[in-house]
């Protein structure tokens, strides 16, 4: 486990068989197309994830009433290339407003080719988050949180590449 802020830190990757453009477009503009419906923070599922394209803007699940509840802010915006998003949901679920207790969650996206692109995760600053982390890490690190939802982002992504 985890006993330093350096080493806490989630790391995922997957590849995708569509260009760079194509997936950094799936992953900001149509998240709710590839996210686990059941990975919500409302009290109804999602019917949307908006983020907002530019640095300083929301994170967010919108469902069918119009009600909104933020998972955090964006960091970083250089399309196609990569995006940071401030990740304020804490160890509860529960958003907190305030940065100083957001980790980040950045996602480069390297072309291999002119219809593969690399996908890499770095979920970091969890430390941020404050006493028992370390559980989060864990919980991030298992099969149902960063990798399922990459696998997942991969299987929509793949299957633009097919149309």
């Amino acid at each position: 486990m985890a006993s330093t802020s350096e080493e806490a830190v989630a790391r995922k990757s997957v590849r995708v068989q569509v260009s760079v453009e194509l997936a950094f477009s799936i992953f900001v503009e149509q998240m709710e197309t590839w996210w686990p419906p059941e990975h919500h923070i409302g009290k109804q599922g999602f019917q949307c994830i908006v983020v907002e394209p530019r640095v300083g803007g929301r994170w967010y699940e919108r469902d069918a009433e119009g009600n909104e509840c933020n998972w955090g802010s964006v960091l970083a915006w250089e399309p196609p290339q990569r995006v940071t998003f401030g990740w304020h949901l804490q160890s509860d679920w529960k958003f907190d407003p305030d940065p100083a207790r957001a980790s980040e969650v950045e996602i480069r996206f390297t072309s291999r080719g002119p219809s593969i692109t690399q996908v890499d995760l770095a979920h970091s600053k969890l430390e941020r988050h404050g006493e028992g982390y370390e559980k989060l890490l864990v919980a991030l690190e298992g099969p149902e949180a960063w990798a399922r939802i990459l696998a997942d982002f991969a299987r929509v992504a793949d299957g633009k590449a097919a149309v």
